[in-house]
């Protein structure tokens, strides 16, 4: 193998480690909007969530209320 050869094997193999490396770094930016989507996802969840136990909590001191005899005088 003459040392031209070597010299475009690694050439090659340099520039196929490019391609992998671009490829990895679009993967790493589609993780990184799917990871930034999935957290405003929890956060709204979260929301949501914190308004129907407002509103469960709500309703059950409401019929406590409703519910325990009034002392009229």
């Amino acid at each position: 193998m003459s040392a031209t050869e070597k010299a475009f094997g690694v050439i090659k193999a340099l520039l196929t480690y490019q391609e992998r490396l671009d490829g990895l770094d679009a993967k790493l930016t589609g993780l990184s909007a799917g990871l930034a989507r999935l957290a405003d996802s929890h956060v709204a969840l979260r929301e949501r969530v914190s308004r129907i136990e407002g509103l469960i909590e709500g309703a059950a001191m409401a019929r406590r209320t409703s519910d325990s005899p009034r002392i009229e005088g």
